[in-house]
């Protein structure tokens, strides 16, 4: 089970890590579709965190914090617009918070 707790947390990793490179791209320029990338990209996150909801009984606060920073991360990513300061406070936020959960 911790085993299965720590690969979650991994693959939730490489997803901030996803989510920061499509951040790159889309104020590079770069326009994403809604149903191709978007869609499916938000349900690729969605399913990991209902995984990790799953497995993870301790860290209530940080769980509860972790769904709704990477829902919205997953999302905001996409957008030229976002704010580069909001973007990077909660993606650092997030990346805490899994650290955490894995030790």
């Amino acid at each position: 089970m911790i085993l299965m707790a720590e690969n979650v947390c991994q693959s939730l990793l490489l997803d901030v890590s996803e989510i920061e490179s499509r951040y790159h791209a889309a104020r590079a320029g770069h326009v994403f579709d809604f149903h191709t990338d978007i869609v499916p990209f938000v349900a690729q996150i969605d399913q990991q965190l209902d995984d990790m909801q799953q497995m993870t009984d301790a860290f209530s606060t940080q769980r509860t914090r972790i769904v709704t920073l990477l829902q919205t991360l997953s999302v905001s990513c996409h957008d030229k617009r976002t704010s580069k300061k909001q973007f990077y406070d909660q993606l650092k936020t997030v990346k805490h918070d899994i650290m955490t959960m894995m030790q």
